[in-house]
C-alpha cells in the first residue's frame, strides 16, 4: 500500500485555539500555506510553498483523494479537515492514520515536541524550537501600525524567515516520521484503526446543541452573576468584592482563617465553619462561589466553537481519540463533553429536568428561581441539555451497568462479586448489606435477602464510593495539609459525607469480604516484578504482562496492550499520617519500599506537561486494566453498532447516544443495547448489562 507522510501550515483571520477546527475550517480565510510531504519510504521530504504560484502536486491531491493511500500525519484529523473544506479534495476517513493516536496508544503524551522529547529523539528529528514564533509571524494577523504596516507577513515581508519556516514546516514531517518509525514496531490491533476511522466519522458530525439555549443560559448566568455581586457589595461596602485582594483582608476580619480564596479552600471553610467566622463572611463566601460557578465558561465555549450542521448547530471534533494515557480511554476538547458536572439531586427527576431546561431555553429567571434556591446551580446542572436532537429526530442512549465493577469481578474471580452481578442484583446494595446491615451470611440465603431488601437508599449512596474506590486499593484516609485523602476524599469528592471511621470500616469490610480483590494487587505486582527481572511471560488469570524493552507490555484479554515506558523496580519512601500532637502537629511513619515505576505525563505538576518517573502499584495497575478493558468492550459496542447503521452521534464513558428519527421503531435503545453488550469470544462469563432511554435532550440517567 502506498503511504504519504504530510504536515500543513495553515493561516486564518480566526484563532485556532480560540474558535476550534471546525470554525477555523470552515472560515473563508482560512488558507494551506505550506505542505511537507514524502511518499513510502523516501527519506528526501518535498515541500510546497503557495506562495511560490506552483499548483498543489498533482501526485499529493491523488493520494489525498484515493482511499487505499495511507495517509499519515501527526493530529491527522487536522490535514484530513483542512485537505476536505481548505484544499478542495474530497478525502475520506478510510486509511487516515494519526502519527499522534499511536503515540498515545503507547502511552505517550502531548504535542509532536512533546513526544519527541519524551522518546528521546535525536536533535536533528526534533520539532524546531523557532517553531512558535514563525507560527504566531505567519499564521495568525498581524497587529498594523506606522512601523509594522502589514496585516499578513510571508516571503515578501520576511524572506529569510519565510525560508526558516518552509524548513520547520519539513522538520514537522521529519520528526513525525522518526516517531512513527519507532512506534511501528509495536503491536497495535488492526482494528483500533477501524475504530479510529469511526471516531473521526462520529467528530465530523458533531453533537447536535440547542443554540437557543446555550445563549439563554448565558444571559441568565451574566444576570445573575450581576444579582450576586450586588449582594456581595451590599454586605461588605467595597468597591470590587469580586476582587481576592479587596475582599480576603475583609474576611480575615471576620474569621476567614486562610489566606488564600482558592475554591477548595473556601468549600473546607463552608463545610466545617465555627463559631469564629462572620455570619456575613460565611453568606459572602457561598455569594462568591455561586457567582465565580467555572462551569459556566463551557457555555461560552461552546458559543464561540459551534459550527453548522445539517440539522442545525453542532459542536464537532470534541472527542479525542486515545486521549487518556495507558487505558487509551477518550479525551475531550472544546466543550468537553466527557467532563460535564453531575446534575444535582433536586433536577433529577424526568419532570423536573424536562421543566428547568424549558425555563433555561425561555430565558426565565422567575421561573427558574422557581426550581432551585440558586440559579446558578441549575445553569451549572443543565449542561447536558445544551446537547439536543434535531427537529423531528430523538436521542438514543445506552449505558454499560456498573462496568468497571464487572471488570474487576470478572479479572479477580471474585466469587461474591460475580453471583451478585450474574444474579441481576445491585453490587452497591451488597455491600451496603455489609456494611450497615452487619450481615455476613452468603448471597442468596434468606437471612442476606432479607438485609438486601432492608437496604434504604442513603446507605446504598454511602457504600458506592468503596465499591468504585477501594476496589484499586484505596485506603481509608487521613487529613494532609488540611485536606482528607483516601476514601474520606474520594466519598467527599462523589457528594457522600462518610466520616474518617466509617472511610476505614468501610475499606476494611471490602477487602475483607471480596478477598479475591484484594489478592489480585498483590498477584499484579509479584508478576511485574518477576517479569522484569527474568524477562519471562508472566500471566495472571487472563492478563499476560511481556517485558519489550523498553516497554512493560500488559496483553488484556482483547488483544490490545497497556504500554509502560522504561519501567523499573524502584525504592520508595512511603508517609501515612499516624496522630497529631498539639506542638508538632500532623505525626507521620515512614517506611521504604521497592516498588513499580515507569515515564509518563506527571498529572499532578502544576502548570506543566512534566515528564517524570511515576510509581504505581497493584491496585492503580487493576484501575489501568479494568478501564482500558471496559473502553474495549465499549469499543466493540461501538463497532457493531456503526455496522447496523446507528448513527453514533456522542459516547462518554461508558455510555453510546445516536440520534433517530422519531418513527424510527428498528434503531432502539433495546438494540443499542444488545450491541454493547453481545458476549464476547476474548471474555467468556464477563457479566455485563445495560441501561437507556430515550428523549429530546441528553441527560445522565
Amino acid at each position: 500500500m502506498t503511504k504519504l507522510n504530510l504536515d500543513y501550515e495553515t493561516k486564518c483571520d480566526l484563532d485556532l485555539k480560540v474558535v476550534g477546527l471546525d470554525r477555523y475550517s470552515a472560515h473563508p480565510s482560512a488558507r494551506i500555506m505550506l505542505c511537507s510531504y514524502s511518499f513510502d519510504d523516501d527519506e528526501d521530504v518535498e515541500l510546497w510553498d503557495y506562495s511560490s504560484g506552483k499548483p498543489f502536486p498533482r501526485d499529493v491531491a491523488k493520494a489525498l483523494a484515493d482511499p487505499e493511500v495511507e495517509k499519515r500525519a501527526y493530529n491527522a484529523q487536522f490535514e484530513r479537515v483542512m485537505t476536505n473544506r481548505v484544499l478542495g479534495v474530497e478525502s475520506s476517513v478510510r486509511n487516515w492514520r494519526c502519527t499522534m493516536v499511536r503515540a498515545f496508544l503507547l502511552s505517550f503524551a502531548g504535542t509532536l515536541e512533546d513526544v519527541g522529547y519524551q522518546m528521546g529523539l535525536p536533535q536533528d528529528k526534533m520539532k524546531m524550537a523557532e517553531g512558535k514564533k514563525l507560527i504566531q509571524l505567519f499564521c495568525k494577523p498581524q497587529r498594523v501600525s506606522k512601523s509594522q504596516p502589514y496585516l499578513w507577513r510571508d516571503g515578501l515581508t520576511d524572506p529569510e524567515l519565510w525560508d526558516l519556516f518552509g524548513k520547520y514546516c519539513i522538520g514537522d514531517t521529519v520528526s513525525e516520521k522518526a516517531i512513527l518509525k519507532r512506534l511501528i514496531k509495536y503491536p497495535i490491533p488492526e482494528d483500533e484503526w477501524d475504530l479510529y476511522e469511526l471516531d473521526q466519522k462520529i467528530n465530523d458530525r458533531g453533537l447536535p446543541i440547542d443554540s437557543r439555549f446555550v445563549e439563554n443560559a448565558i444571559s441568565l448566568a451574566a444576570r445573575r452573576k450581576a444579582r450576586l455581586m450586588e449582594q456581595m457589595r451590599d454586605i461588605t461596602r467595597l468597591a470590587n468584592p469580586n476582587s481576592g485582594v479587596q475582599l480576603l483582608p475583609w474576611l480575615r476580619e471576620r474569621g476567614y482563617p486562610f489566606a488564600d480564596l482558592q475554591k477548595d479552600t473556601v468549600n473546607k471553610v463552608l463545610r466545617e465553619a465555627d463559631e469564629q467566622l462572620d455570619p456575613d463572611a460565611f453568606e459572602v463566601l457561598q455569594l462568591r462561589l455561586n457567582a465565580n460557578r467555572q462551569s459556566l465558561a463551557k457555555y461560552t465555549a461552546l458559543k464561540g466553537t459551534m459550527g453548522v450542521g445539517d440539522d442545525g448547530p453542532v459542536f464537532r471534533f470534541g472527542f479525542q481519540h486515545a486521549g487518556a494515557q495507558r487505558t487509551a480511554r477518550w479525551g475531550g476538547r472544546g466543550f468537553q463533553p466527557h467532563n460535564l458536572p453531575r446534575t444535582p439531586k433536586m433536577l433529577e427527576a424526568d419532570a423536573t429536568l424536562t421543566l428547568t431546561t424549558d425555563f433555561i431555553r425561555d430565558d426565565d429567571m422567575d421561573g427558574l428561581e422557581l426550581m432551585v434556591e440558586e440559579p446558578m446551580t441549575a445553569l451549572v446542572g443543565c449542561l447536558r441539555s445544551a446537547i439536543r436532537a434535531a427537529n423531528g429526530k430523538q436521542l438514543r442512549v445506552c449505558d454499560l451497568s456498573s462496568i468497571e465493577t464487572c471488570v474487576v469481578a470478572w479479572l479477580s474471580g471474585c466469587k461474591r462479586l460475580l453471583w451478585v452481578i450474574e444474579s441481576g442484583l445491585d453490587p452497591y446494595k451488597d455491600f451496603a448489606v455489609i456494611l450497615y446491615k452487619g450481615c455476613y451470611a452468603h448471597p442468596g440465603t434468606p437471612e442476606y435477602i432479607s438485609a438486601y431488601e432492608s437496604v434504604q437508599k442513603f446507605e446504598r449512596n454511602n457504600a458506592k464510593p468503596a465499591v468504585l474506590g477501594a476496589c484499586y486499593r484505596l485506603g481509608g484516609g487521613e487529613l494532609a495539609n488540611g485536606k482528607k485523602t483516601g476514601m474520606w476524599g474520594y466519598a467527599e469528592a462523589n457528594g457522600v459525607a462518610l466520616t474518617h471511621e466509617e472511610s476505614h470500616k468501610a475499606v476494611n469490610e471490602y477487602r475483607t469480604n471480596y478477598i479475591e480483590v484484594k489478592e489480585i494487587w498483590t498477584r499484579y505486582e509479584r508478576a511485574i516484578e518477576k517479569c522484569l527481572k527474568t524477562g519471562n511471560d508472566q500471566k495472571v488469570g487472563p492478563v499476560t504482562f511481556k517485558y519489550d524493552k523498553p516497554f512493560l507490555r500488559i496483553v488484556m484479554p482483547s488483544g490490545r496492550s497497556l504500554y509502560y515506558f522504561k519501567p523499573l523496580m524502584k525504592e520508595k519512601v512511603f508517609t501515612k499520617v499516624v496522630g497529631y500532637s498539639e506542638e508538632n502537629g500532623e505525626i507521620y511513619e515512614s517506611w521504604t519500599k521497592k516498588s513499580f515505576s515507569y515515564m509518563g505525563k506527571n498529572e499532578k505538576a502544576k502548570g506543566s506537561k512534566k515528564w517524570d518517573r511515576i510509581f504505581s502499584h497493584g491496585g492503580k495497575v487493576l484501575e489501568n486494566i479494568t478501564q482500558a478493558f471496559a473502553r474495549d468492550i465499549l469499543k466493540y459496542g461501538m463497532l457493531d453498532a456503526d455496522a447496523d447503521d446507528f448513527f453514533i452521534r456522542l459516547h462518554v464513558h461508558d455510555e453510546i447516544g445516536a440520534e433517530h428519527d422519531l418513527d424510527d421503531d428498528y434503531h432502539t435503545v433495546e438494540r443499542l443495547g444488545q450491541h454493547m453488550t453481545r458476549a464476547r469470544d476474548f471474555a467468556p462469563g464477563l457479566p455485563l448489562g445495560s441501561a437507556g432511554w430515550a428523549g429530546d435532550f441528553y441527560r445522565k440517567d
